[in-house]
């Protein structure tokens, strides 16, 4: 029996706590899973809704009336504790599988939309959406000032506000800290919120770091480290990885990035260029005079050059680098993607490292997912992904 269970897709929906009831489950028509870096994980579960079943549960717990002309009947969906199952602000939960091997969690959110469809022919149907809570950071635009306090903490804080227990890279947490004292000292001021999300505000603290952050249940994490250097899937193109396509970018020909440096109190201008040497995978930095940075390329190979910045202080300097070393990664680490498909499976998962194989010398080896979209449907389940050959880790 365990062989022939070992490819039927499975999933499991909790809302506020508990599986939704056995007859919404058997109206389940579609299951679609979002994941990405940076952003909030989404899932879109979609519903078969004969005869507006599902569409009197929603009005029964909004305490909306039906809309003039539209029979409802006797009210067959089922509630819990007097609320709809589709309100907004229920928590939702995903797990992810098959039938014999048990299954993943996967998603841990709030739902944030329902989406109803009445077709010109065929079965109405409805779409329940839900966000991971890294959404709550992206309600509302605000501006203050955090004063001295160091980025981890005005991190923690952006958290804290939006119910998220902060996990923070000790990394991110040191530099900030230094950066915030050097920032108060030598400008008089720390950081501030200027109109924006606590999203776009957490996305400019982690680019100051080099960072990347995401949510996992009700923790948010800020690290410059992902949790996984190794891969924990292997797929094999003509088996599990049913298809691929690398995308080989030009500007994969940079190897350098520079930017030209002012020294505000005397007339002195340097070229800083931090490049990667391919041969020995290494960081390699140069420091010239401002006037030969004509002869940068020449040196080392094709280059990235920024506008002057100018340097008044220590924190200048860090940022500089900080700056540096973030273009030449993100440059670096974009030469070589691809996008694919495969069995459906779980553990590919936005930040994940995956091994493709069968792809020949150039194509095989180990890629970081970028993103990934897990679908469970009338087709079965699969797995689009998007993946990055990750050169600097």
């Amino acid at each position: 029996m365990g062989a022939s269970l070992q490819f039927v897709p499975d999933f499991q929906v909790k809302i506020n706590g508990d599986a939704i009831p056995s007859a919404l489950r058997g109206s389940i028509s579609s299951v679609v899973y979002d994941d990405g870096i940076d952003a909030a994980d989404r899932v879109e579960i979609g519903i078969a809704n004969a005869n507006l079943r599902w569409l009197q549960d929603h009005i029964k717990g909004l305490g909306f009336r039906p809309p003039t002309g539209i029979s409802v009947g006797p009210i067959q969906g089922p509630s819990l504790t007097g609320t709809s199952l589709f309100d907004m602000a229920n928590k939702l939960e995903l797990s992810l599988g098959y039938t014999d091997s048990g299954l993943e969690h996967v998603f841990k959110g709030e739902v944030t939309g329902v989406d109803v469809n009445f077709p010109a022919g065929g079965m109405p149907t409805m779409t329940l959406v839900a966000h991971d809570y890294l959404n709550r950071l992206a309600q509302g635009s605000y501006g203050r000032g955090f004063g001295p306090l160091p980025d981890w903490i005005i991190a923690a804080i952006l958290s804290g506000e939006n119910l998220l227990l902060p996990l923070i890279d000790p990394a991110v947490s040191a530099a900030s800290t230094a950066l915030g004292v050097v920032n108060m000292i030598f400008n008089g001021s720390g950081r501030k919120q200027k109109a924006q999300t606590d999203l776009e505000l957490l996305q400019e603290i982690a680019k100051t770091y080099d960072a990347d952050f995401w949510v996992e249940g009700d923790v948010l994490y800020l690290s410059r480290f992902f949790k996984q250097y190794s891969p924990s899937v292997t797929l094999k193109w003509g088996e599990s990885l049913l298809e691929f396509s690398p995308h080989v970018t030009t500007i994969g020909q940079v190897v350098g990035v520079g930017a030209k440096f002012t020294l505000r109190e005397i007339p002195l201008s340097l070229m800083v260029t931090v490049s990667w040497d391919f041969d020995r995978e290494s960081l390699m930095v140069t420091v010239i005079p401002g006037a030969a940075a004509a002869e940068m390329k020449t040196l080392i190979g094709p280059i990235i050059s920024f506008i002057n910045r100018p340097i008044g202080s220590p924190a200048d300097i860090t940022n500089s680098a900080l700056f540096l070393a973030r273009k030449l990664r993100n440059t670096i680490n974009n030469r070589l993607t691809g996008s694919g498909s495969a069995v459906g499976n779980p553990a590919i998962r936005a930040g994940a490292m995956i091994q493709l194989d069968g792809l020949g010398p150039d194509f095989s080896g180990v890629y970081r997912v970028a993103s990934a979209t897990h679908t469970i449907d009338s087709n079965g389940y699969r797995t689009n992904f998007k993946v990055r050959k990750e050169i600097i880790p």
